[in-house]
């Protein structure tokens, strides 16, 4: 292996690591008897909520109920649960939004169905929707999400039908 090749592994474990530490250690924390695969997946999955929800730097209440009952649904969660799941995600929402998407969405796609990537689209475009405006920032953050789950254009294209009256480049 050449020493370029070294060092990008090297950044990436590090870079991955780095990703994993607040959320992830919080998530951890908060459901030990919950196995490190519900970890992983809780802290990817409300990570891309996150993102989704603060693209337009503004998390309305609407999206943060959102948040929870998708969380609820997702995992199959108690409310108490899903409550502190949703609390958490929603104090880390500024940090997570400086985090690179494939760094959540690596996981998801590799021990998650291709339908169940898609209904995580369709979740992102219903929190985007939440406050009745999908913005164009949220729009690309959920294309790019998109990308990263491996998912195709149609994809993208079926999730965004379901919100086609909320979105903003549509309402001027």
């Amino acid at each position: 292996m050449s020493l370029w090749n070294r060092f990008k592994e090297s950044l990436q474990k590090s870079h991955t690591a780095s990703f994993t530490s607040r959320l992830h250690e919080k998530i951890t924390m908060g459901f030990p008897q919950k196995d490190e695969d519900f970890h992983l997946k809780a802290a990817c999955l409300s990570g891309l909520m996150a993102r989704v929800a603060n693209a337009d730097l503004d998390v309305c209440e609407n999206e943060e109920s959102l948040i929870y009952e998708s969380l609820k649904t997702w995992f199959s969660m108690s409310e108490e649960e899903a409550k502190t799941l949703a609390g958490l995600c929603v104090e880390e929402i500024v940090d997570l939004a400086g985090i690179e998407n494939h760094l959540y969405c690596l996981p998801l796609r590799e021990s998650l169905s291709e339908e169940e990537r898609f209904k995580i689209l369709e979740v992102l475009f219903a929190i985007a929707a939440a406050d009745e405006n999908v913005e164009n920032k949220e729009n690309e953050e959920i294309r790019n999400i998109g990308k990263g789950l491996l998912l195709e254009h149609k994809h993208f294209i079926a999730a965004r039908a379901q919100v086609i009256q909320h979105l903003g480049s549509l309402k001027k």
